[in-house]
């Protein structure tokens, strides 16, 4: 489900970001969004979600699991899973969306963040309710 909805909403943040929209009339006279043109510096959210995170000296730290969105469909928190192996033992964590930079050099690009394994392991854990399809931070 996570696979579908992240997609649908990053799809919505373009449109609502977009400057350039052209309105045209629909069938029963409301009006449509389009765009005319897309965001130069946008961000694929196939290049964000379940993708590895580096710290500074390019370690993995751990790996994208979920984005939160805000109801005007702005990215705000990254849910980060550390620690633990091949999926065992570990936690997911919540930092802001601002934390997370996409680094290129030469041909190749990957997230970093500023902060270390350990401090990411130390972070409060967020835990997914399902049924109601939201994220909290652990008591």
């Amino acid at each position: 489900m996570k696979e579908f909805v992240i997609p649908v909403a990053f799809a919505a943040t373009a449109l609502t970001l977009s400057r350039p929209i052209a309105h045209a009339e629909g069938e029963a006279g409301g009006s449509r969004a389009f765009l005319k043109a897309l965001p130069a510096d946008s961000l694929l959210v196939s290049n964000v979600y379940a993708q590895s995170v580096y710290d500074a000296t390019e370690k993995k730290v751990g790996k994208i699991e979920d984005l939160l969105l805000d109801r005007g469909g702005k990215a705000q928190a990254a849910i980060i899973s550390v620690g633990g192996f091949l999926g065992i033992g570990d936690k997911e964590v919540a930092v802001p969306f601002e934390a997370i930079r996409v680094i290129e050099k030469g041909n190749k690009s990957w997230l970093e963040i500023d902060a270390s394994k350990d401090a990411l392991k130390s972070a409060p854990a967020v835990m997914l309710d399902k049924a109601k399809g939201i994220w909290s931070v652990k008591d």
